[in-house]
C-alpha cells in the first residue's frame, strides 16, 4: 500500500451557514457542534442548494439531481425537504425557504472552506475480510494515496485471480463511481483489447457500499519506483521509456474524447512482462467527455450537468494545470500540464519534486529541459498542444541529442571559419557579401528567427529546428552563392533562395515541422523583398508541411498564416485584402476565446490592424491598440523591433484618422530607439524615419519633407534596390510634397516612378501601381499637360474599379482627380457627371484630412460657374475660403481659389 503523500491531499469543502457544518469529504452534518444522523436523499438535496446558495432551485432541478432518471411520487421532495428542515432546527423554514409554485432557497448567510488534508478512511475494511456482495472474493490490500482506504486488491478464494475493487459510501462518491464507469465503458468499446485502460468487469449501483470491479492493471508508479529501490535508482532511460509511453497512453485517451484530470503517478499502473513495461491509466472519477455524443453512440447513459459540475471540481493540486484552480474549462492542455511534471519527476528520479524555480538543476539535459518547459508550461497557450508531441520529442530523444551536439560543433567550426574567412575576405568578397545578405533578408526580418538566435534558452527550446535550419542556411542558401556551386557566376542570393527552397522538401521528408518552419521563414523573406509569387508558394509549401506533421492547428502554423495574412493585406496586388480578411476570419473562428489571447491573440491583433488600414480604419485602430498594449505588458515576448514596428503602422492609422501632429508625437520616440538600438542606416530606422516624414506632410510641412526625402532616397536605394515598395512610397511622398510647391514636372517623375517600379514588381493592379499612376495623371494635368494627365488619370480610375471595385476609398479619389482634370480640359458636363460619384468622407479617411471635402467643394464651384450659376459657385466659395490660410502661395488649390475669386469678383 502507499503511504500518503502531500500528492495524495484532495480538494474537499466544509460549508458553514447560521449553526451548521457541512462537510463535503465525509458527508456529515453537525449542527451546533454536535453531529447529526440524517438520511441520505436530505443531505443530498442540502448539498444542491448549498452549490447554488442564495439562489432559487426548481423543484425539477432538485428532482434530477437527487432521483435521476427516477419517478418519484409527488411527495418524495416536500418531505425530503422536511426532514432536512427537522435536522437543522429550521422550523419556520427561514433557513431553507420555499419559493411558492418554484422551488426552494438556501437563505441563510453561507462560508465555505476548503479542505487539503489527507481524507480520514471512509470504511473499516481489514485485509481477509468478504468484498461486500462478492463472497467468493477477499480483501487483500488497501490501494491508492488517498488515506480513504476506497481502493483494495482482491484475490479470488479458489483461483488465486486478482481483482481491483473501488468503492464508494455517499452519494457524491457514487457519482465519481458512475462517471469512471462510463468513460470505462466508452474506452472499452473505441480502443483495442490492449489499449491503455483498466477493463471494468462489473458494479454495484444499487446498496451501499456501491463498488467497481476491475482488472487487475499493475503497481502504481509509486509502488513500482518503491519495489525496485527507489525512482531515483531505476536507470535514466527506462524512466524515460517510461514517460514515453505513459504520453502514448494519454495520446489514446484524448484520441477518443476522454480528458483524465487527475493524472499523476498513482493513478498510472504499470505492469512488466518479459521485461516489457504495459502502461494503463487508472481512476477517471475526475473524467471529463468532451462530447456526450460519444457516450450515446455506444448506448452509454450520459453523465447528468451535476455528474459534469463535480468532475470538473476533482484532481490533484500538484498535478493541476493552473487554469484550473479558478474552475475554467479543461482542455487537453491541462491533462498535457500534468504529464509534462510527470516527466520532470521521472528523469530528476523523485515522485516528490514540483517545478520550483531552479528545477532546471536537477535535469542537465537542455533538450529534456525545453520538453519539460514546454509540456509544463503555467501559460496553456504556450503549453504543448498534444501528447503526441512529447511522445515523438521523447522517441528522438537520442536523435536529437545527436543533432545538438553536432549543431553545437558546427557553431565552433563556423566560428573558427569566419575568423580565416576575416583574414581572406579580400581574396573571396562574394562569401562576406552573400553572407550579409542573407542575415538581413532571412534572419532579420523573419518573425520566426530559426537561426540567429544561438542563445542558450532557445538552444533548448529549438534544438533540433535549428541545427537543420543551420545546415540548410549553411550548404543550401549561402553554399549556392559559392561560383563552383551556382548554375552562373551572377546568380544572386535571392535566386539562390528559390533554388534552394525548392530542396526543403526532399531534404527534410522525414521532419515536415523543420520543413514548415524553414518554409514559412523563405516566405517571409520573399515578402520583404516584395516577391509576392514566390511569397505565396512558400506559404502554401509551409501549410502543407504543417499538415503532415499534424500540427496546423499549433502556434507555428497559426502565426504563420496570420503572417501571411498581413503580407497579403501590404501586397496592395488585386485580391490581396480579400484574401487577407478570410484568412483572419477563419483564424478568428477555429480559434475562438484564445483568439485575443496570448501570442496568438498579439498575431492576429496584428493582422487584423494591417488589414483593417486597408479596409476599416476604426478597426486597425483598435487592433493596433490591443497589439501594442500586449507588447507593453510582455516585453519578454514581443522583440523591441516587433514593437517599434507594431507602434510605427499605428501611427500611419493614426494619419489615415487625420490625426497627423499625434502620429509625430508616437513617431519621434521611436526613431530615436530605432536609432540607438539598430543604427541610423538600419531598415527599420530607415522606415521610422520615412513614417515620420509622412506625418510632417500632413501638417503641410513640405520644406522639412521634400530635404528628409531627398537625404533618405539614396540610402533606401541602396538597402532596398530601386523598385522596392519602400524606396516607392518615398518617391511618393516627395512627389506629393514637390506637387504642394507647384514643381508639377519634377512630382510627375516622381510619380511615374512609383508606377512603373510598382507595377514592375507588384502588378499593375497593385494598389502601390495604382496610386502611382492616378498621381502621374494629377501631376500632368496641374502641370499643363492636359491631354496625358487626363488619359492617365482615366486609366487609373478604370484599372482601379476593376480591381477593388466602385466603393474602394482609392476609386473615388480616381474619380474626383478625373473629374478635376475634365475641368482642367473644359469638359464641365461630364467633371458634374463624375464629381456627383464621389464620396468625400471616403477620400478624406484614405489621404488623413478629414476637411478635404473642400477640395471636391472647388472643383463644383467652378463646375457651378461654367454653367452659369454663380449663386451656388459663391455659396460654395463662402466655405472654401476659411481653407486657404494652410496652403502654399504656388499650391494648385491656392491658384484655383483664387481663380473661383476672380470670376465671382472677389
Amino acid at each position: 500500500m502507499s503511504a500518503t503523500t502531500a500528492g495524495s491531499r484532495r480538494r474537499r469543502r466544509r460549508w458553514r451557514f447560521a449553526t451548521a457544518a457541512f462537510d463535503e469529504g465525509s458527508w456529515a452534518l453537525e449542527v451546533g457542534g454536535t453531529a447529526v444522523s440524517i438520511e441520505t436523499k436530505p443531505l443530498e438535496l442540502l448539498h444542491e442548494l448549498l452549490l447554488r446558495a442564495g439562489e432559487v432551485v426548481t423543484k425539477s432541478e432538485l428532482l434530477d439531481a437527487v432521483w435521476p432518471g427516477i419517478v418519484v411520487v409527488e411527495a418524495s421532495l416536500p418531505t425530503a425537504i422536511s426532514k432536512l428542515r427537522r435536522a437543522l432546527g429550521d422550523g419556520d423554514g427561514k433557513i431553507v425557504e420555499t419559493v411558492p409554485r418554484i422551488g426552494y432557497r438556501l437563505a441563510a448567510p453561507v462560508s465555505v472552506e476548503t479542505l487539503a488534508g489527507p481524507l480520514m478512511p471512509r470504511f473499516s475494511f481489514q485485509a481477509g475480510e468478504e468484498v461486500p456482495g462478492r463472497p467468493q472474493w477477499r480483501l487483500l490490500e488497501s490501494l491508492g494515496d488517498t488515506g480513504a482506504d476506497d481502493v483494495w486488491r482482491a484475490v479470488h478464494e479458489k483461483t488465486g485471480a486478482r481483482r481491483i475493487f473501488k468503492f464508494a459510501d455517499a452519494p457524491d462518491r457514487l457519482r465519481g463511481l458512475k462517471r469512471e464507469a462510463a468513460i470505462a465503458r466508452l474506452l472499452m468499446a473505441s480502443l483495442a483489447e490492449d489499449g491503455p485502460y483498466v477493463p471494468l468487469l462489473e458494479w454495484n449501483f444499487a446498496t451501499s457500499p456501491y463498488w467497481l470491479e476491475s482488472v487487475d492493471g499493475g503497481a502504481s508508479l509509486v509502488d513500482w519506483a518503491a519495489a525496485k529501490g527507489g525512482l531515483a535508482a531505476i536507470p535514466l532511460a527506462q524512466r524515460l521509456e517510461v514517460a514515453r509511453l505513459v504520453a502514448r497512453a494519454l495520446e489514446t485517451v484524448h484520441g477518443v474524447g476522454v480528458l483524465h484530470k487527475d493524472l499523476k503517478p498513482a493513478n498510472i499502473l504499470i505492469e512488466e512482462r518479459d521485461g516489457a513495461p504495459r502502461i494503463r491509466l487508472a481512476d477517471f472519477g475526475s473524467g471529463v467527455v468532451m462530447d456526450d455524443d460519444l457516450l450515446a453512440a455506444h448506448a452509454i447513459t450520459p453523465f447528468l450537468d451535476g455528474e459534469k459540475d463535480q468532475g470538473s471540481r476533482s484532481g490533484t493540486l500538484l498535478y493541476r494545470a493552473p487554469e484550473l484552480v479558478g474552475d475554467a474549462v479543461p482542455t487537453a492542455r491541462s491533462d498535457i500540464f500534468a504529464l509534462g511534471l510527470i516527466l520532470y519527476q521521472l528523469a530528476a528520479g523523485d515522485f516528490g519534486r514540483n517545478l520550483a524555480p531552479g528545477w532546471e538543476a536537477a535535469i542537465g539535459d537542455p533538450l529534456l529541459e525545453a520538453d519539460i518547459a514546454e509540456a509544463a508550461a503555467g501559460d496553456p497557450e504556450q503549453r504543448l498542444g498534444a501528447a503526441s508531441l512529447l511522445a515523438d520529442r521523447l522517441d528522438r530523444l537520442e536523435q536529437r541529442r545527436a543533432a545538438l551536439l553536432e549543431a553545437t560543433e558546427r557553431d565552433a567550426q563556423l566560428a573558427a571559419l569566419k575568423r580565416e574567412e576575416e583574414r581572406r575576405a579580400q581574396r573571396r568578397p562574394w562569401v562576406r557579401a552573400a553572407a550579409a545578405a542573407a542575415i538581413v533578408g532571412l534572419v532579420g526580418t523573419s518573425g520566426f528567427a530559426l537561426v540567429a538566435n544561438r542563445q542558450r534558452q532557445e538552444a533548448q527550446r529549438q534544438g533540433r529546428i535549428a541545427e537543420a535550419s543551420y545546415g540548410f542556411l549553411a550548404d543550401d542558401l549561402l553554399g549556392r552563392t559559392d561560383p563552383t556551386r551556382s548554375q552562373s557566376a551572377a546568380e544572386t542570393l535571392a535566386d539562390a533562395a528559390k533554388r534552394a527552397g525548392a530542396e526543403i522538401d526532399r531534404r527534410f521528408a522525414a521532419d515536415p515541422l523543420v520543413a514548415a518552419r524553414l518554409h514559412a521563414t523563405l516566405a517571409r523573406a520573399f515578402q520583404e523583398r516584395s516577391d509576392f509569387p514566390a511569397m505565396r508558394s512558400e506559404f502554401d509549401a509551409a501549410e502543407r508541411n504543417f499538415r503532415r506533421a499534424g500540427a496546423q492547428n499549433g502556434e507555428d502554423a497559426t502565426v504563420a498564416r496570420l503572417t501571411r495574412a498581413q503580407a497579403e493585406a501590404m501586397s496592395g496586388q488585386k485580391d490581396g485584402l480579400d484574401a487577407a480578411q478570410a484568412i483572419i476570419a477563419a483564424e478568428r473562428k477555429r480559434l475562438g476565446p484564445a483568439a485575443d489571447t496570448g501570442p496568438i491573440g498579439f498575431a492576429l491583433a496584428r493582422a487584423e490592424g494591417i488589414a483593417g488600414f486597408f479596409g476599416d480604419l476604426k478597426v486597425a485602430d483598435a487592433a493596433f491598440t490591443r497589439a501594442i498594449g500586449y507588447a507593453k505588458a510582455h516585453p519578454d515576448a514581443v522583440s523591441q523591433r516587433d514593437s517599434l514596428r507594431l507602434r510605427s503602422t499605428h501611427a500611419l492609422v493614426l494619419m489615415r484618422l487625420g490625426q497627423g501632429e499625434q502620429a509625430e508625437r508616437e513617431m519621434r520616440p521611436v526613431v530615436a530607439e530605432a536609432t540607438a538600438a539598430f543604427g541610423p542606416d538600419h531598415p527599420d530606422t530607415l522606415n521610422a524615419r520615412q513614417v515620420l516624414l509622412n506625418a510632417l506632410m500632413l501638417q503641410h510641412r513640405d520644406a522639412e519633407v521634400i530635404k528628409g526625402v531627398t537625404e533618405l532616397l539614396p540610402l533606401f536605394d541602396k538597402r532596398y534596390g530601386p523598385d522596392h515598395r519602400l524606396t516607392l512610397a518615398l518617391h511618393s511622398t516627395r512627389g506629393d510634397m514637390l506637387a504642394e510647391l507647384g514643381r508639377y514636372r519634377e512630382a510627375a517623375e516622381d510619380s511615374r516612378r512609383v508606377w512603373q517600379g510598382a507595377s514592375k514588381t507588384s502588378g499593375a493592379e497593385s494598389h502601390q501601381a495604382l496610386v502611382g499612376h492616378i498621381d502621374l495623371g494629377m501631376d500632368e494635368c496641374r502641370g499643363g499637360e492636359l491631354a496625358a494627365g487626363l488619359a492617365d488619370v482615366r486609366a487609373g480610375l478604370r484599372d482601379t474599379e476593376a480591381a477593388f471595385g466602385s466603393d474602394y476609398p482609392l476609386t473615388h479619389a480616381a474619380r474626383y482627380y478625373a473629374a478635376e482634370c475634365l475641368v482642367e480640359n473644359q469638359r464641365f458636363d461630364e467633371a458634374a457627371a463624375l464629381a456627383a460619384t464621389v464620396d468625400p468622407a471616403l477620400v478624406g479617411q484614405l489621404v488623413g484630412d478629414p476637411e478635404w471635402h473642400a477640395e471636391l467643394d472647388a472643383v463644383k464651384a467652378e463646375i457651378a460657374l461654367a454653367h452659369g450659376d454663380k449663386a451656388a459657385a459663391r455659396k460654395l466659395y463662402a466655405a472654401l475660403a476659411p481653407n486657404t490660410a494652410g496652403l502654399d502661395a504656388a499650391s494648385y488649390e491656392r491658384r484655383r481659389l483664387a481663380r473661383i475669386a476672380a470670376a465671382l469678383g472677389r
